[in-house]
């Protein structure tokens, strides 16, 4: 008598038995359920993770449904053919859970009608996924059958999943560990189902799901019995997935050797898939085929496959997207771009899509982008501003509501002076400052600009207008006479705006569809624009891209939102740990440092600027300034091996200032007096209950000298200039960014985008390496209770809704007026307005 030659679960989940095993009886030797052919227990992140791998359901990256059916009518004695059901899904915190049954249906072998002894298995998993390399599970099943040795049997197993990096997976897995039923059967004195052990591991050589090798060896304790198990499994471009594997029972006696393997095909569209494929083997009698097996899933993700047709999707923005949004914006773009079956991308523009130019020309780069990648772009307007005019100028065709208007006519900043409002409330604002072109102070000290600052607002603004209006007329192809012609002519109605070139057309919503295939030239799919989960490409940790956002108003401490008028605060604490978290990860290779700050604290900035100078020492650091990247903005890029500055960034304003607010007068007039009593004659310097003395403004001009000499060191060492080259293009002057690299104050021209590829190149990472953003949006428990009530978080998180923009305007004016120390030297451009409505 030969013993009976066991399969593995990985295969088809029974076994092979002798005459003289069937002759006892239609009992399986392994009351073991159904598992899917060609997969890999180490790598599996799919549903089928239930019955191979629980710990890999913590990976499950979206919810799954499948049906896999296995048919061995061609193989008398066969177990474990029949259907599997599984579904599963991931929850929060890494867990993912799943639930399966198992339908088995032993076929019919003369002489014993197995149908009678059918059974069923029900599995429920929990994986947990500890890190991207680590992942723990475990599952419970239940057996039901007709058939007392079948029936009632419970199992229990554990699983971890070891991932070091993209290219290896490891997998231990203790099947049935409580041994169920360790009953023995005649005539082979095998249990109907105890333990069985798998080691597992994946080799994927590119560290890409496209190519993967995996080889799981099997331990069954009643038959003490080796079985390995090599598989294959390779992706077709534009098809789906070819699996394959070859299962040895037996490798080490001739006698009873048994080779048994599976070969098959998946074919995937979009989150579908259907597949099957043949069971064959030898070495067992005259029998060389087992059957063939079937497989089809339904999941919330998408699997490489056969292309979708193409495709049109719109993005409608009826706010104006915060400096996050904004990047994510740009990512969707990107993403749009590297779509092959994206045929258009049509803005649907309800609000000005950029809050700076600098965000404008970022999302035209997206827009060319899109376009060079042969995707058309469409714009459609209601009510658009500048911001809008200046990005849609890239599109294939801008359209507007006949009812609609375009708000240009030229370009404007406004500053704001609050000297006069400050003297009849009796306080003067006392403020020692590096130069006349530190404009800054003048908001609270001066009723109107110096001479000095509007020489350098107006040269800044025919700075702005003269980029502006090239780019206008590049895109738009018109000459820039005409541009300035026409804008003369502003604001326009519809009608007027298409005169003047700035529009090609007329379209409502809901002839938007249409126009977009007028575009495109044929007939497209059209729908809105849908974030899409994909199978993850590859497995374990990956190398990433530190992104450090330093965002708004640099002050001392932590970083703060003040709600209502959604203002930034951006404090040196949480960006000096968020630099130095980004040092300390190995898995970080290089930083890209998004500047969006106007600057504040000298002290604030220096506490970061260390950290970001450390965290340069040891990994690339690039620096991308956005909207405004000036003053204490400015002194934390030094550091930077390249400064990318857009044409339209605010930046420089490389100076100090220092000063407090005198409210003596204040105190008189409500008829408060204050008596001082000190040890020295400095020691109420920085008192606001009188103004500083002429001696203390001389020795605090000293004191701002020498910290504006400090600002000059830090940059002079970043951008390997000496002091006095610094200083003739420093002095507290505000340059754009064009500007700023014809002084060499930046290294290259580019937003975001181009920050990224070098950081990526640098670190020597892939195209599509992931980011690891920082520090991490926290929502207040302030900001909780007001979404509660009503406040919008349309744009960016909690302003009032309906509040008037000129007021939002004064309170953000006045707020870092209210909110910074009045005994700390400051390094912060002026409060401004740049617009056009």
């Amino acid at each position: 008598m030969r013993r009976a030659l066991v399969l593995s679960l990985g295969i088809v989940g029974g076994l092979w038995t002798s005459d003289a095993a069937r002759a006892s009886g239609p009992l399986p030797a392994r009351a073991e359920g159904i598992a899917s052919p060609g997969r890999v227990a180490a790598s599996e992140d799919t549903v089928e993770a239930l019955s191979l791998n629980p710990a890999n359901l913590g990976y499950l990256p979206a919810p799954e449904l499948r049906w896999t059916g296995v048919g061995c009518h061609d193989a008398p004695g066969r177990v474990g053919c029949g259907h599997a059901f599984g579904l599963a899904t991931p929850l929060l915190f890494g867990l993912g859970t799943g639930l399966r049954v198992d339908f088995v249906q032993p076929p019919y072998t003369v002489g014993f009608p197995f149908s009678g002894y059918d059974y069923t298995w029900i599995t429920w998993g929990l994986g947990l996924k500890i890190s991207d390399s680590l992942a723990f599970g475990v599952s419970l099943q239940r057996s039901y059958s007709r058939n007392h040795y079948t029936n009632a049997l419970f199992g229990m197993t554990a699983a971890i999943t070891y991932r070091p990096n993209t290219h290896f997976a490891f997998a231990v897995i203790a099947h049935d560990f409580n041994g169920p039923s360790t009953q023995l059967l005649p005539p082979n004195r095998l249990p109907v189902l105890d333990q069985s052990y798998v080691l597992s591991t994946a080799l994927r050589p590119t560290g890409r799901r496209g190519l993967e090798l995996g080889l799981d060896l099997r331990y069954l304790q009643g038959s003490e019995q080796w079985i390995p198990r090599a598989s294959l499994g390779i992706d077709i471009p534009g098809v789906g997935r070819a699996r394959g594997d070859v299962e040895i029972a037996h490798l080490p006696n001739e006698e009873r050797r048994g080779v048994v393997g599976t070969a098959g095909l998946e074919i995937a569209f979009g989150n579908v898939s259907v597949g099957g494929g043949l069971l064959f083997g030898s070495g067992l009698g005259n029998s060389k085929s087992l059957g063939e097996y079937g497989t089809a899933s339904i999941s919330a993700y998408s699997l490489p496959g056969v292309p979708h047709g193409d495709r049109a999707v719109f993005i409608r923005m009826e706010s104006t997207p915060g400096p996050r949004a904004h990047m994510a914006l740009l990512r969707k773009l990107w993403t749009l771009a590297d779509t092959r079956e994206i045929a258009a991308v049509t803005l649907v523009l309800r609000a000005e899509p950029a809050s700076s130019f600098a965000h404008a020309e970022e999302l035209s780069d997206a827009i060319r982008v899109l376009r060079s990648r042969g995707k058309k772009v469409l714009c459609s307007w209601e009510d658009a501003g500048q911001k809008a005019l200046y990005v849609c100028a890239n599109a294939d065709r801008t359209v507007i509501n006949p009812a609609g208007g375009l708000r240009y006519a030229g370009l404007k900043n406004q500053y704001m002076y609050f000297a006069g409002l400050l003297s009849k409330l009796g306080i003067k604002a006392d403020v020692i400052r590096i130069s006349e072109h530190k404009a800054a102070p003048e908001m609270v000290t001066n009723e109107q600009a110096s001479e000095t600052s509007r020489a350098d607002h107006e040269d800044l603004l025919r700075e702005l207008e003269a980029v502006f209006v090239k780019n206008l007329a590049v895109g738009r192809k018109m000459s820039e006479a005409r541009v300035r012609a026409e804008t003369l002519k502003g604001p326009f109605v519809a009608a007027e705006a298409r005169q003047a070139g700035f529009v090609d057309g007329y379209a409502f919503d809901d002839e938007l569809e249409r126009v977009t295939r007028e575009v495109v030239g044929r007939p497209v799919s059209y729908q809105k624009y849908e974030e899409e989960t994909k199978a993850p490409d590859t497995f374990g940790p990956r190398s990433k891209v530190g992104l450090l956002l330093i965002e708004g108003d640099m002050v001392d401490g932590r970083s703060q939102h003040i709600p209502l008028i959604d203002m930034h605060l951006c404090g040196s604490y949480t960006i000096a740990e968020s630099a130095k978290q980004l040092r300390e990860d190995p898995s970080v290779k290089s930083v890209v440092v998004r500047i969006e700050s106007p600057g504040g604290s000298s002290m604030g900035a220096d506490v970061m600027w260390r950290e970001i100078a450390l965290l340069a020492r040891d990994k690339p650091v690039i620096v991308s300034m956005g909207s405004t990247a000036a003053s204490g903005g400015y002194y934390v890029a030094s550091p930077g091996r390249t400064i990318y500055a857009l044409p339209l960034t605010i930046t420089g304003s490389i100076g100090i200032f220092y000063g407090k607010a005198d409210a003596s007068e204040l105190l008189k007039k409500i008829g408060v007096n204050i008596e001082t009593y000190k040890t020295t004659p400095q020691a109420d310097e920085e008192s606001f209950f009188r103004p500083f003395t002429p001696e203390e403004r001389v020795a605090l001009k000293i004191k701002i000298e020498q910290f504006y000499d400090v600002f000059l060191d830090r940059v002079s060492t970043g951008r390997h200039m000496t002091k006095a080259q610094v200083d003739a293009v420093a002095q507290g002057r505000v340059w754009t960014g064009q500007e700023a690299f014809d002084r060499h104050l930046v290294d290259k021209l580019g937003g975001l985008r181009e920050a990224l590829a070098e950081a990526r190149a640098a670190g020597g990472l892939p195209y599509d390496a992931p980011t690891l953003e920082v520090p991490a949006v926290e929502t207040s428990l302030f900001e909780k209770a007001l979404n509660l009530v009503g406040f919008s978080q349309a744009a960016s998180p909690l302003t009032i809704e309906g509040l008037p923009v000129q007021v939002r305007d004064v309170a953000r004016a006045l707020a870092p007026v209210v909110i910074m120390k009045g005994d700390v030297p400051m390094a912060r451009l002026e409060w401004t307005q740049f617009g056009g409505d």
